[in-house]
């Protein structure tokens, strides 16, 4: 016997959590402002709609959002320094066009009139320097190489963890690449995860040995907290500087 399925049981649409394409990178003409978005497709965060730009946008960040390539993409308010700004892909309830959308929520950007009700998507995250200007970043699917690294962190690291900021988004956890800088001292030294317990008792992220006479570079993995920290630990005091060489954003794919 042959039984038919009933619609209300089959998928619709692209499978849950699915994102393909949307790469960005800063536009060439005004790289500190404008932020270019290739074409691509994803199921909304809500899995409510299929969402596809068929053609690459650019969009102003300095700028209040308006439809369409090259107009403003901000939802609210105006760019401001050393600030995440979270790139929404949305599509328009009523009419079906698709657009980019900027906003400091990771979450609930605030929708021009006529979109309140659109399926969205975040899709990347920019980061701002102390002068509003996007920084340099190159995105390759899912990981983010930064054009300038700088120290988060310099000082001396030592059997007392302390708390290191990453260069990486807020609002989820996030895997990093980070690179430590080792000038004194010696022994084991690495960073960890803030959430995978107390360094002291060895469940940390080992980078690296140091001998004692050397200089020395390491560079690894690590998995950050929501709020973008890990915490560094050493056997010894050793004076070191941790810079995030880029993370991998995930796009929640996963």
């Amino acid at each position: 016997m042959v039984q038919k399925i009933p619609p209300s049981m089959t998928q619709s649409g692209l499978p849950p959590q699915y994102l393909v394409g949307f790469e960005t990178s800063r536009d060439p003409t005004a790289p500190t402002k404008r932020i270019v978005v290739a074409p691509g497709s994803c199921r909304s965060q809500l899995d409510d709609a299929d969402i596809k730009l068929t053609a690459g946008m650019m969009k102003r960040l300095d700028q209040n959002w308006a439809a369409g390539s090259g107009n403003g993409a901000l939802d609210q308010g105006s760019l401001t320094a050393s600030t995440w700004y979270h790139l929404h892909v949305m599509q328009n309830p009523t009419t079906g066009a698709v657009d980019v959308l900027a906003s400091g929520s990771l979450t609930n950007p605030a929708y021009p009139a006529g979109w309140e009700a659109a399926p969205s998507r975040r899709v990347w995250s920019v980061l701002t320097d102390s002068s509003a200007n996007i920084i340099p970043y190159t995105q390759t699917e899912d990981w983010c190489a930064w054009g300038v690294m700088e120290n988060q962190y310099s000082g001396n690291l030592g059997a007392s963890s302390t708390v290191i900021t990453m260069k990486s988004p807020i609002g989820f956890k996030c895997e990093v690449q980070a690179l430590i800088l080792v000038n004194t001292g010696g022994g084991e030294i690495g960073l960890m995860d803030p959430d995978g317990g107390d360094p002291s008792m060895g469940r940390f992220y080992t980078v690296g040995v140091k001998p004692a006479a050397d200089t020395l570079g390491y560079r690894g993995i690590v998995m950050t907290d929501v709020n973008g920290r890990v915490v560094g630990y050493a056997a010894s005091n050793m004076n070191s500087s941790v810079q995030t060489v880029g993370y991998w954003d995930r796009r929640s794919k996963r």
